[in-house]
């Protein structure tokens, strides 16, 4: 089994062994997890509730967030990757595009202002 590599974002400009351990997550894996983001645990919490939420939803809710880019929508899981599900928000850090995300799946209304703070601490 491969592990998956934890990157701290706070070493990773500071430490060119920890950008090297980035770039080959990246290129080696594709994935890797973070720590080190300052992302409080309590909106960590929210925020995968929201997104469960989301993913809760009925299908043909869920089906409602089409590609404003192509690619960029709702993806179901197939049979050639049935345990992969994924949403598209074209610009997350824009709350107007978070509205109409949730407004076009009839998301709970919890869901836009937990993905708004979530959004804003991460930008900082």
């Amino acid at each position: 089994m491969v592990a998956i590599p934890v990157i701290d974002l706070r070493l990773a400009g500071a430490r060119p062994e920890e950008s090297a351990r980035l770039r080959d997550a990246c290129e080696r894996l594709g994935c890797f997890r973070v720590s080190g983001h300052g992302v409080p645990a309590a909106l960590q919490a929210e925020m995968k509730a929201a997104v469960r939420a989301l993913f809760d939803l009925p299908d043909d809710a869920k089906r409602r967030n089409t590609d404003s880019v192509v690619g960029s929508g709702y993806v179901a899981p197939s049979a050639a990757n049935p345990l992969y599900e994924a949403f598209g928000l074209w610009d997350a850090a824009v709350s107007a595009d978070v509205d109409a995300f949730c407004a076009r799946l009839d998301a709970p209304p919890h869901s836009r202002s937990t993905f708004l703070v979530a959004i804003g601490v991460i930008l900082k």
